[in-house]
């Protein structure tokens, strides 16, 4: 493959300047292979390269010679929200050639009409997902889509949604993004696109096994091989490669594992900046979302130029963390696998330390990792601009396991992408999104042969489907959504969600404990998940202030689930009462990241409750639900809500407040001498001014 000169691109001067402020002058082979294909004159591509070959630029191209053809609005789309943030960072760049650039994730109840304004949009799949079902003007105009790391169709939890965005957007114009699939030709075939293919990477990848036997030894597949030194392989390999010059990410099955590999690897002697690395601590002892003991877990390690990384871990936590590893202050990350897929974060070499991991529905069965889950760890390794090769290793523990293991994940192509719409849940809310676009039933039925599932397959779900809808108050006549049904759809809660809410609260008056209310919610399928223990499911009864709505199950499976539903309830409801951040952490075993996960989905679901209660004219549980929900949202008992309105007063600043006899915004206004007495004149003043502007007042 050829590499092309951006002067000899076909696109105007502008282009070209953005470009070459970035310090691009050529454009590799995998980004010059697409322009060949067709890229900027429209043409439907679905273009799969390994990670870290310049696939964004790809996409930046596409957008913007689209737009400049005419085009009316561009959307790109990826799998996870920090990617969301990273893409946006990166096209902002385009506003100099007065292309708008616009960003939106979560918040699902909403059109987002301010986007009209924008020229691309910048989302998630679920939040794409759940516009459609708004339908507003301003995404039907939209007519080019970009489905970024278009793999995330195989992933049993996204896989469903990528899926239905892909049904719609490949109405359109279209250009889908991957890492290496096998069966391209199938994929490019449904969405009516070119197949390009290309294993072309910046930085040569260099793969082999690390047997951790009596003796240590790297077997790469070129058939060179290594001895090391020492009784632990990861050590003794990490110690060889940050001895040389690079960085380290190993790869752990949990977050256990994680952190106690990243205090065996502390006990190493790396040269560090000592400086730098102290401002590093400081900068990570004033994060705020996080607990003390996390914060000091990390800034002992930091100072050993090491740090674990999780999704236990709030965002201020991983954001300095991930800083610090890109100015390769930080010289080894220990992982879970979600590292891999969420952030762009390349080091030297790449360890993955384990190919099996537990599977949560079936309890202590070990399964082995997808061949596209190790590509997408190891396409992590070789740093462009620092490394000529980036090495990732597998983990064995004996020279048996070497070749299988070497064939599987080193040797063989990753599994083909499969539909994972196959399952009653996700399928009923694929439909409801349908029909929630004004469809009817005809055109509803001819949408669903537009899947990647088996044609007989999705028959038989059509029909159960639509049934099962309309029986269950979804649907009226045809596909026409219900009062019911249009709020389920407009709320983007799974239709399962929804009838469990509709039944349990039909069969259940208004209760003055919120335990109910909680545990009902983190029951249903968009509910949080929690890792209990048998000994923990006592105690969980125990500790539970009342009753919950619904009796422990019989079948083992359905228990755990609903222990862990109660753990939720629990978490939330401490988290209500005000009980500090740290206890309810050190209490539970939950990370700062874990504690704002759980909170945010039931900030949802509560509020999910509240207008599924009101479509369902159910006004005693609704008003509960609305109450429960603000408290959620912000972590206070019931008489701060009034308080905490004041943008700046969150859970700790109003309960002081609150003890000191300020107990309402308009007291802040009143005695603003004594609100900057106890928050401080800068803080103080601020917010007093807030609360003059949310009650109307002038100061």
């Amino acid at each position: 493959m050829n590499s092309v000169d951006v002067s000899d691109l076909p696109v105007e001067d502008g282009v070209r300047e953005v470009l070459r402020k970035r310090g691009i002058v050529t454009l590799n082979p995998v980004q010059s292979e697409a322009i060949e294909k067709g890229l900027l004159e429209g043409k439907r591509l679905l273009l799969t390269s390994p990670t870290g070959s310049g696939k964004t630029l790809i996409a930046e191209l596409g957008i913007i010679s689209h737009l400049r053809r005419g085009g009316a609005r561009a959307i790109y789309v990826t799998p996870l929200r920090a990617l969301t943030s990273e893409k946006y960072n990166t096209f902002k760049d385009w506003e100099l050639l007065n292309f708008k650039v616009g960003i939106t994730s979560g918040d699902y109840d909403t059109d987002d009409a301010f986007l009209s304004r924008y020229d691309i949009v910048v989302t998630t799949y679920e939040k794409l997902d759940s516009l459609w079902r708004h339908g507003p003007k301003w995404l039907k105009e939209a007519d080019y889509f970009v489905l970024d790391e278009f793999h995330y169709l195989n992933d049993g939890k996204r896989g469903p949604v990528v899926e239905s965005v892909a049904v719609r957007a490949k109405r359109r114009n279209l250009l889908a993004l991957s890492a290496t699939i096998s069966n391209s030709r199938d994929i490019a075939s449904w969405l009516n696109a070119e197949p390009v293919t290309t294993n072309w990477r910046p930085v040569p990848l260099k793969e082999g096994i690390l047997v951790a036997d009596k003796r240590i030894a790297v077997t790469y597949s070129d058939g060179t091989s290594v001895q090391l030194k020492g009784t632990d392989g990861i050590l003794a390999y990490t110690r060889k490669v940050v001895g040389e010059g690079g960085q380290v990410l190993v790869f752990r099955n949990s977050r256990k594992m994680a952190e106690t590999t990243a205090w065996k690897i502390a006990e190493l002697e790396f040269n560090l900046k000592k400086k730098e690395i102290e401002e590093l601590a400081s900068r990570l002892e004033e994060v705020e979302d996080a607990g003390s003991s996390e914060k000091s877990d990390l800034i002992e390690l930091l100072r050993k130029g090491v740090a674990f990384h999780h999704a236990g871990l709030s965002k201020g936590l991983r954001d300095v963390i991930e800083d610090g590893f890109r100015r390769r202050l930080i010289k080894v990350i220990t992982a879970t696998p979600t590292l891999a897929a969420g952030v762009n974060l390349p080091a030297r070499a790449v360890v993955v330390g384990d190919i099996y991991r537990f599977n949560r529905k079936i309890l202590g069965y070990q399964e082995e990792i997808s061949v596209m889950e190790y590509k997408q760890m190891s396409g992590r390794a070789g740093r462009p601009g620092f490394d000529s090769e980036g090495e990732a290793v597998i983990v064995v523990r004996n020279k048996r396991d070497a070749e299988r293991v070497a064939k599987k994940y080193i040797l063989s192509p990753p599994e083909p992408l499969e539909s994972k719409l196959g399952n009653e849940s996700a399928f009923y809310s694929f439909l409801l999104g349908l029909a929630s676009e004004d469809a009817t039933e005809e055109s509803v039925r001819s949408m669903t042969n537009e899947v990647f599932l088996d044609k007989e397959i999705v028959k038989t779900y059509v029909e159960n489907g639509i049934l099962w809808l309309r029986e269950n108050g979804f649907f009226g006549e045809g596909v026409k959504l219900t009062k019911f049904g249009r709020k389920v759809a407009d709320l983007y809660i799974n239709p399962f969600t929804a009838k469990t809410i509709k039944d349990v609260l039909s069969m259940s008056g208004p209760e003055n404990c919120d335990i109910p209310y909680l545990h009902m919610l983190a029951l249903t399928p968009d509910g949080p998940l929690a890792s209990i223990g048998k000994a923990e499911e006592e105690d969980l009864l125990d500790s539970s202030p009342c009753a919950t709505f619904m009796e422990v199950p019989d079948e083992e499976e359905e228990a755990y689930q609903y222990f862990s539903a109660l753990k939720i309830a629990l978490v939330v409801h401490d988290w209500i009462e005000e009980v500090e951040e740290d206890a309810i952490l050190s209490k539970y075993g939950l990370g700062s990241g874990d504690l704002r996960s759980i909170v945010e989905t039931m900030d949802w679901l509560t509020y999910s409750g509240y207008q599924v209660s009101l479509a369902l004219d159910w006004e005693s549980h609704a008003e509960i639900m609305l109450k429960l929900n603000k408290r959620v949202s912000d972590g206070v008992k019931e008489e701060l809500l009034d308080l905490v309105r004041v943008p700046g007063v969150g859970r700790k600043r109003g309960r002081l407040l609150y003890e000191n006899g300020l107990r309402k915004p308009e007291d802040l206004i009143m005695d603003p001498g004594k609100v900057k007495s106890l928050l401080g004149d800068k803080i103080g003043e601020r917010i007093v001014k807030e609360a003059a502007r949310i009650i109307g007042g002038v100061l």
